[in-house]
């Protein structure tokens, strides 16, 4: 509806990735799953700190809510040619493939997500504010075994 309207500029990722995993740490340490950041070298993509760290918060909200007690969340930053290439992997059940484009729709629920709290909007903002930024959200399924891999594309300056 064009509510969200920010400036973006070069800025550093680690200090947004700091504020997104402090947001859910208290949910995470309550279940015991551990957030996990490979280590990376510094990079600035342009984004707005402040609402990436909202967009990467839901994201990884999603994955704290759907994960096992005692699980593990990982987080992987790739430089690429003309991206910053952001990878959060999960241990939840993961997303049915007939999903994929369907979860980053306003107010959509998926059949997984019937039992957990929320209001479907978290994805779809997340998509909107990468939107805003030049970048966008894919969703795929955890290369290292069950669960997702939500990966998150901002531009290099």
């Amino acid at each position: 509806q064009g509510v969200i309207s920010f400036e973006c500029e070069s800025a550093p990722l680690h200090e947004t990735l700091a504020r997104s995993i402090s947001g859910v740490y208290a949910q995470a340490r309550d279940r015991e799953i551990s957030i996990e950041t490979e280590e990376f070298h510094p990079v600035f993509p342009v984004h707005n700190p402040k609402w990436t760290s909202e967009a990467i918060g839901n994201i990884l909200e999603n994955a704290v809510k759907y994960s096992p007690r005692g699980g593990v969340i990982r987080i992987r930053v790739s430089r690429l040619e003309m991206y910053v290439k952001i990878e959060i992997l999960d241990q939840g059940p993961g997303v049915p493939k007939s999903e994929y484009n369907s979860i980053f729709q306003r107010f959509y629920r998926g059949r997984a997500a019937q039992q957990q709290e929320g209001s479907g909007l978290g994805l779809y903002l997340a998509q909107l504010i990468a939107q805003r930024e030049k970048g966008y959200i894919t969703v795929g399924e955890n290369p290292e075994g069950t669960g997702s891999c939500f990966t998150l594309f901002l531009p290099l300056a």
